[in-house]
C-alpha cells in the first residue's frame, strides 16, 4: 500500500524546468524562423526542379531520336513507292526489287528493324512481308551479316547472304495480338494523302509468340495514284528501349530508374508498358495502373500510391510529343516517367531537418546538464541538512551546524526547535496513553519524513520486540509492516487484523489522512475476538450434536448457492425411524444417545470436502453433497452409506445389538431458479415418501 506520491516541488527541479522551457523556447523559435523564411521549401523546390529537368531531358533526346532518326522514312518511303507501282510484278519479286530500299531505310534510322507489309493475301490469308532486324543498330557491319530476317522469302535471304532469325516466317499472319501496328494505320489511310500524318506508334506487343517485345512506327504505304498498299515502318526492341533510359541518369546506385507508361485517351488511367530494371519491377507492378498523386504540378511531379513496398517513391512525368493535332491517334499519350524515393529526393531537404532535429537534441541536453548543475550546486546546502535531519532518525535531540546560506540556516535553526517540541509531545502522548493503562498505540506517517512517529506501546501491539521493531522505524519497512498486517483481515469485522495465530492475537487500526500525514491508532482487540468468536461458535452450533444447526447450515448454503455451485450436487433430507419408541422404551437420555450414534454414521457419509452437515430438529437432518462428477457418484455414495448401515449394530440398553434406522430423501439441484426453502420441500417430500412405502431406505425426488 502507498500513502504518497513523489511530487516534484524540490528548488532543483524546479529551476531544471524553468531554464529548460527557455531554452527549448529559444530553439524552436530558431527553427520556427528558419522554416517560416523558406529553407525547407525552397530545398523541397529546387530537388523537385532537378528531377524534373533530368526526365524532361531524357524525354527530349527520346523525341529528337524519334524525329530525326526513327521516324524520318519518308525519302525510302517515295522510292519503295516507286518500285511497287509497277503491275507485272509478284509480290516476291516486288519484295526482293525493295529490299536494298528497305536496308538502307535500316542503316539510316539506326532502329532495330525496318518493314514492309503488303495488303494482298495469299490463299493462306496472310500477307506477304519483308521485315529485316539489326539487334545492334550501333554496330554496323560492313556487310549484312549483323541483320536478319523476321519475314519474307527465304529465297531473297539467301541471295542477300543474310541469316533467317530464329522466328522468321514466309509472310505475315495477323492476329489479335500484333494487327495494331498493320491496321491502324491501314484504315485510316484514306484521310490524308500524306502517309506521315498517319505515322502510328504502336505499344509493345509480339509479333509472333516466340518473337522478342517491340514497339512499332508505321505509316500507310501508297503506290503513285495514291492506292494504299500495304504499310512501312521501324521498330525498336525493348532491349533496345531500355538502354537508352540509363537508371543512372536519376541516381547513382540502387536506382529505380525511368518508365514509359501509355494511356489510350485522357479518361483511361496510365498503364506502364516499359519497366526497367529489377530494383523498379520488385517496387512497382507492371500489371496494375498507376495511382498517382500531385504533389508539385509546376515540375510534374508525382507520389506513387500504389507502390508494393512501403517506401514512398516520387515521379516526375513527361509526354511525349508523337502526333501533331488533328492526326488520328492524338488522343493516344506516350509518357516518359522517373522514379526516384523520396529519400533520395528529399535527402538535402532531410539533411536540414535532421540537423534541426539534432540542434534541438544537443540544446536540451546541454540544457539539462547545465540546468542540472547549476540547480545542484544551488540546493546543496539543503540537502546536507536535510540529509543531517534523516540521519538523526527521531530518537533524540540534534544538532545542525551552519551552511553558510542564511536563509537555509534559518530553516535548520526552525527544524531543531521543531525536533525538540516533537520528541518532547511523543513523550507525553505516551505517559497520558499508559496513565489509562490501554493496549493502545499510534503512529504517524509524514510525507516529508522518511521515520515514522510510534508510541512506545506500538511494536508490542503488533507482537514485535524492541529489537524487532526498530528496523521497522523507517517508513519503507513500516509500510511494508502495514501490507502484511492488513492481508490478515478478520471475516466479518471492520478494521479488525488477526496479527498472531499462537498464541491468538488480534488488533483494530482506525488510519485519518490529510496533505501533509497520515495518523494511525492501534488497540489490542484480542479479549473482544475471543468472546464474539465463543459467542458465534455456540450460535452456529447444535448443543448436543456439535453440528450446524438449521440457521447456520441455510446460510453457508446460500454462501455456497450464491458464489460456487459448480459440479453435481443434492440436497439430502433425513430422518431417523422410531425415535419416539425408542423414548419410550428406553428413556429419553438413550434417545439423546441413539441421536449421537446416527450423527456420528451420518459424518462418514463422505468426505468432509463435499459435503455439509446439519441438524434441523429432534429427528431431522439435512446433508449437502457437492463436488460430484456425476449424479451416478452420489448415488453410489448414498447407497454405500445404507450399506453401511445395514452392517453396523449397537449395544442397547436391554443388551440387544441392532442397527440404526434412518430414511432419506434426495433432490438434485438442477433447478437454479429454485429457493433453498422450495429444494428443502422437494427434498422433504421425497422423505416422507420413503418413510411410507419403505422405510430405513432412501429416495429420489423425479420431478418431471
Amino acid at each position: 500500500m502507498k500513502f504518497f506520491t513523489l511530487q516534484k516541488k524540490s528548488i532543483a527541479f524546479r529551476l531544471t524546468k524553468f531554464i529548460m522551457i527557455v531554452i527549448i523556447i529559444q530553439t524552436l523559435l530558431m527553427i520556427g524562423i528558419i522554416i517560416q523564411g523558406g529553407v525547407i521549401k525552397q530545398g523541397k523546390t529546387n530537388a523537385y526542379n532537378s528531377f524534373h529537368e533530368k526526365v524532361n531531358n531524357r524525354k527530349n533526346f527520346l523525341e529528337r531520336e524519334m524525329k530525326n532518326n526513327w521516324t524520318n522514312i519518308d525519302p525510302f518511303v517515295s522510292q519503295i513507292s516507286s518500285v511497287l507501282s509497277s503491275d507485272h510484278m509478284d509480290s516476291d519479286a516486288a519484295l526482293t526489287a525493295l529490299s536494298t530500299d528497305l536496308i538502307d531505310m535500316l542503316r539510316s534510322t539506326q532502329t532495330t528493324g525496318a518493314f514492309v507489309i503488303l495488303n494482298e493475301k495469299n490463299e493462306l490469308g496472310n500477307h506477304p512481308a519483308l521485315y529485316l532486324r539489326d539487334y545492334d543498330p550501333l554496330m554496323n557491319s560492313y556487310s549484312l551479316n549483323d541483320i536478319y530476317m523476321i519475314l519474307g522469302p527465304s529465297k531473297l535471304a539467301k541471295e542477300l547472304q543474310i541469316p533467317l532469325d530464329q522466328t522468321w516466317t514466309y509472310d505475315l499472319k495477323l492476329t489479335s495480338d500484333n494487327e495494331g501496328f498493320y491496321k491502324k494505320p491501314y484504315d485510316y489511310s484514306s484521310l490524308s494523302i500524306r502517309s506521315e500524318y498517319i505515322g502510328y506508334f504502336n505499344p509493345p506487343f509480339r509479333l509472333t509468340p516466340r518473337d522478342l517485345d517491340i514497339i512499332t512506327y508505321s505509316m500507310p504505304l501508297k503506290d503513285l495514284n495514291n492506292n494504299t498498299i500495304g504499310i512501312i515502318g521501324i521498330e525498336i526492341t525493348l532491349n533496345y528501349m531500355t538502354k537508352l533510359l540509363p537508371a543512372s541518369d536519376l541516381q547513382s546506385k540502387n536506382a529505380l530508374g525511368y518508365m514509359v507508361a501509355y494511356r489510350e485517351n485522357s479518361q483511361e488511367d496510365l498503364k506502364p508498358i516499359i519497366s526497367n530494371g529489377a530494383l523498379q519491377k520488385r517496387m512497382i507492378s507492371s500489371d496494375q495502373p498507376l495511382e498517382l498523386s500531385s504533389v508539385d504540378p509546376n515540375y510534374s511531379i508525382y507520389r506513387l500510391m500504389n507502390s508494393k513496398e512501403k517506401k514512398t517513391i516520387y515521379g516526375s512525368l513527361e509526354s511525349f510529343g508523337l502526333y501533331q493535332q488533328n492526326t488520328p491517334f492524338v488522343e493516344e499519350s506516350w509518357i516518359l516517367i522517373g522514379w526516384v524515393p523520396e529519400s533520395y529526393l528529399l535527402s538535402y531537404v532531410n539533411d536540414i531537418q535532421g540537423v534541426l532535429l539534432i540542434s534541438l537534441v544537443i540544446a536540451i541536453v546541454l540544457g539539462i546538464l547545465s540546468s542540472s548543475f547549476f540547480s545542484y550546486q544551488f540546493a546543496k546546502p539543503i540537502r546536507s541538512l536535510a540529509n543531517k535531519v534523516r540521519n538523526s532518525n527521531g530518537e533524540g535531540h540534534f544538532s545542525i551546524s551552519e551552511t553558510g546560506v542564511l536563509e537555509v540556516d534559518e530553516l535548520a535553526r526552525a527544524m531543531v526547535d521543531s525536533n525538540k517540541a516533537l520528541l518532547d509531545a511523543k513523550t507525553r502522548l505516551s505517559k497520558v496513553i499508559e496513565l489509562f493503562e490501554v493496549p493502545i498505540g499510534a503512529f504517524e506517517l509524514k510525507k516529508d519524513s522518511e521515520t515514522v512517529f510510534a508510541t512506545d506501546l506500538l511494536m508490542s501491539l503488533f507482537n514485535l520486540d524492541d529489537e524487532t521493531g526498530k528496523k521497522f522505524l523507517q517508513k519503507k519497512s513500516f509500510m511494508t509492516l502495514l501490507d502484511n498486517i492488513f492481508s490478515q483481515l478478520e471475516a466479518h469485522e471492520k478494521d479488525v487484523y488477526q496479527v498472531s495465530a499462537d498464541p491468538p492475537k488480534w488488533v483494530k487500526i482506525n488510519m485519518t489522512k490529510n496533505e501533509e500525514s497520515v495518523v494511525g491508532i492501534v488497540i489490542d482487540c484480542t479479549e473482544d475476538m475471543k468472546e464474539k468468536l465463543a459467542i458465534k461458535k455456540d450460535r452456529d452450533l447444535d448443543p448436543l450434536t456439535k453440528i450446524l444447526n438449521r440457521k447456520a447450515f441455510q446460510y453457508r448454503f446460500d454462501s455456497w448457492y450464491e458464489k460456487d455451485n459448480s459440479g453435481v450436487a443434492a440436497l439430502v433430507m433425513f430422518d431417523l425411524d422410531n425415535l419416539k419408541r425408542i423414548n419410550d422404551a428406553y428413556g429419553h437420555k438413550w434417545g439423546d444417545t441413539y441421536i449421537l450414534k446416527a450423527v456420528q454414521l451420518l459424518k462418514e457419509i463422505t468426505v468432509d470436502e463435499k459435503m455439509l452437515l446439519a441438524r434441523r430438529s429432534g429427528d431431522e437432518f439435512v446433508v449437502l453433497l457437492y463436488n460430484f462428477k456425476d449424479k451416478d457418484a452420489i448415488r453410489k455414495t448414498m447407497n454405500d452409506f445404507y450399506t453401511k448401515i445395514e452392517s453396523k449394530k449397537f449395544e442397547f440398553p436391554d443388551l440387544a445389538f441392532k442397527r440404526i434406522e434412518i430414511s432419506g430423501g434426495l433432490m438434485w439441484l438442477d433447478y437454479p431458479h429454485m429457493t433453498y426453502d422450495e429444494l428443502l420441500h422437494f427434498a422433504d417430500e421425497a422423505l416422507y415418501e420413503a418413510k411410507y412405502n419403505n422405510k430405513g431406505s432412501w429416495i429420489e425426488n423425479k420431478m418431471l
